[in-house]
């Protein structure tokens, strides 16, 4: 197991807010540069980016490079997701869409190793080629990070029992898809929609687990604080690329332009 992965379990049972990014471009210079921005984690999505699991062989050996620990969030909560990339070296995965204790209880599953799960002992790349097969699996399902995604009226209305599951380590709000699913517009922060962050927070606190969500506004972050959430994602290489060169075209635009007028004043 990479210290990315044994530094980012670590920092997850710390009592302090954990910061990190999207990934969606499936690029080793993108994994690399993104790596390198201060945050604690970096977060490469399969589900609705470009990066299946095959691609994280070219971005882990770009973020390992500076220890950031990698996560993926898998397509779907299936097997073969899980399993490729964790046995690729991923510092943990997220699942989304967990909707019942049944599929929280089938993503643990094949996230761990016995006697916590049934997950196969075939981890070539994070046992550093089998090099280190005793020793990583010994440690794995400590240090493992497993994000259970609740998104759906029907996870909040469960989610006391999934937080009991051993091995969930954060419960992720999806709040785009929780909101929708109540029948709420999203990017609105409605009272039923706080309320149901409340449900999810209290049961992440009774059972020693952060709460996350993603940040889709920065006025948003001083609530969700107050509320108990101490695991942040925002924003991603996509908007990165968009915000800051929309910033610097302007501002080379507008150098440009004061230069030209003062040639011809």
């Amino acid at each position: 197991m990479n210290n990315a992965a044994s530094s980012f379990a670590k920092i997850l049972r710390e009592h302090r807010p954990v910061i990190g990014t999207w990934l969606g471009i499936p690029h080793s210079i993108v994994g690399e540069t993104i790596s390198q921005i201060g945050v604690d984690f970096v977060l490469a999505d399969g589900e609705h980016g470009a990066v299946p699991p095959h691609k994280l062989l070219e971005i882990l050996p770009a973020t390992d490079r500076y220890a950031m620990p990698l996560v993926y969030r898998v397509p779907f909560n299936r097997p073969e997701y899980i399993k490729a990339a964790l046995d690729i070296g991923v510092a943990g995965v997220m699942i989304p869409m967990v909707n019942s204790v049944e599929e929280a209880t089938a993503a643990i599953s094949t996230a761990k190793y016995p006697p916590g799960g049934t997950r196969g002992i075939g981890a070539w790349r994070a046992s550093n080629y089998y090099q280190d097969g005793a020793g990583y699996r010994a440690r794995a399902n400590d240090e493992t990070t497993l994000i259970i995604q609740i998104e759906t009226g029907d996870a909040v209305r469960c989610v006391d029992a999934i937080a009991e599951l051993k091995g969930v380590d954060v419960l992720y709000l999806g709040p785009g898809d929780l909101a929708y699913s109540m029948g709420i517009e999203p990017g609105l922060q409605h009272p039923l929609l706080i309320e149901a962050y409340k449900t999810v927070v209290a049961a992440a606190r009774r059972n020693g687990v952060k709460t996350g969500i993603d940040v889709t506004s920065l006025d948003f972050v001083n609530e969700y604080v107050s509320l108990g959430i101490d695991f942040f994602t925002f924003q991603s290489d996509y908007t990165f690329i968009l915000d800051g060169g929309r910033r610097a075209a302007a501002s080379m635009r507008d150098c440009v332009r004061g230069a030209f007028q003062a040639t011809i004043a």
